[in-house]
């Protein structure tokens, strides 16, 4: 059986499998994470004497240009792994473990992943990027190097946060409810590219992202159904992650945190086809990578 080491964390889900308990527990899983936002708000317009819309807007919003913005948006997504935690014990009364696979395997997992990922990565920057998409340099370096320990903490918190909302707790739920792979891959790894939907880029190239964040959702899937962990999945997406917010950032995305920052925005780069295969290649060879060395 092809995925054989996902039955611990399936079985973990089966003991309270009703579909409306996975709802639920995703929807209070978000829920909570606002209620935490909207009580450090609270306190901050208690303690400073401000409104509490201006706290909250304080609390929640930030300029992703800047050191201070980027990470502040990359910790509230991390603060998602907390609640999950929370809904799935309530809801389903599941450990920790049961989200995340066996320690040992996952932090193994996680840094082979980390360790190809960025191999892959390394190989695809010598080939010569498009002309119109020219890189240059957004900090110093001694700016930078001050950044990068929190900024690693954060991408890893962010990362993190989103593989035990989407990997160990969807999908492990949902197959536990539903016996066939593709609903219970395609669902969560659908959910997860909704989640990267902005209504701020042309809506030609918002869903072209959704698309992407959707492919590799059912990667990460793929890795975390066959390994019995998220650790894999992690690791490529923290490696992926790092050096698309902390290497080279896209302009109008999170800059605040680059060494270097593309000139050509995301929708630009979309309409690149030839370079963003090459891309969506050197992710999908990562990924068989990790299923042979992994399986």
């Amino acid at each position: 059986m092809a995925y054989a080491r996902f039955a611990p964390m399936i079985s973990a889900a089966s003991a309270r499998p009703a579909l409306w308990r996975a709802i639920a527990g995703g929807i209070s899983a978000i829920l909570l994470l606002v209620a935490w936002l909207c009580a450090v708000a609270v306190f901050f317009s208690l303690t400073e004497g401000v409104g509490f819309g201006r706290a909250l807007a304080a609390v929640t919003h930030g300029d992703p240009a800047t050191p201070e913005g980027a990470l502040k948006y990359l910790l509230i997504v991390g603060g998602l792994g907390f609640t999950t935690l929370l809904a799935a014990r309530f809801w389903h009364q599941r450990p920790a473990v049961s989200l995340t696979g066996p320690a040992a395997r996952t932090l193994r997992h996680f840094v082979i992943a980390l360790g190809i990922t960025f191999a892959a990565a390394a190989l695809l920057m010598l080939i010569p990027g498009p002309q119109d998409a020219t890189i240059e340099r957004n900090m110093e370096l001694s700016v930078w190097l001050w950044w990068l320990p929190f900024a690693l903490f954060a991408i890893a918190a962010q990362t993190g946060a989103e593989e035990v909302f989407f990997r160990g707790y969807l999908q492990s739920q949902f197959a536990a409810r539903f016996a066939s792979p593709l609903i219970w891959l395609t669902i969560p790894a659908f959910a997860f590219g909704l989640a990267h939907y902005s209504p701020a880029l042309p809506a030609q190239t918002a869903w072209a992202y959704v698309g992407f964040a959707t492919l590799f959702g059912l990667l990460a899937g793929d890795l975390t159904a066959r390994t019995g962990s998220i650790g894999a999945a992690w690791g490529l997406h923290f490696a992926n992650n790092t050096i698309a917010v902390t290497i080279i950032a896209v302009d109008g995305t999170m800059t605040g945190l680059g060494l270097f920052r593309s000139t050509a925005g995301l929708e630009r780069l979309i309409d690149l086809s030839p370079w963003i295969l090459a891309d969506l290649g050197a992710l999908i060879l990562v990924w068989l990578l990790l299923r042979r060395v992994l399986d």
